[in-house]
C-alpha cells in the first residue's frame, strides 16, 4: 500500500475514534466495537488477546505505573 494511502487511512480512523470519544453516552467498549469490522483483525485481537489473564497483567502494570508517578526521581 502506498504510504500516502496508509497515512490517509490511519488519520481518518483516528479522527473518527477521536470524535466518538466525545460521546459520553457510549462506553469505551462500545466505541471500540463500533470501529471494528465484525470478524476483522481488530475485533479478533481484542476478543482473543484481552482475556482475563492479559487484562489482569495490564491492570497490574498500569497500577504500578500510576503508583510510581508521584515519586521523586522517577523516570519520565
Amino acid at each position: 500500500m502506498p504510504a500516502q494511502d496508509a497515512d490517509r487511512y490511519v488519520r481518518g480512523l483516528f479522527q473518527g475514534v477521536g470524535r466518538a470519544l466525545g460521546d459520553g453516552t457510549r462506553s469505551l467498549h462500545r466505541i471500540a466495537g463500533d470501529h471494528e469490522t465484525p470478524g476483522g483483525t481488530n475485533e479478533r485481537i481484542r476478543t482473543t488477546w484481552f482475556d482475563a489473564a492479559n487484562s489482569a497483567a495490564l491492570t497490574e502494570a498500569l497500577d504500578a505505573l500510576l503508583a510510581g508517578l508521584g515519586r521523586p526521581g522517577r523516570p519520565s
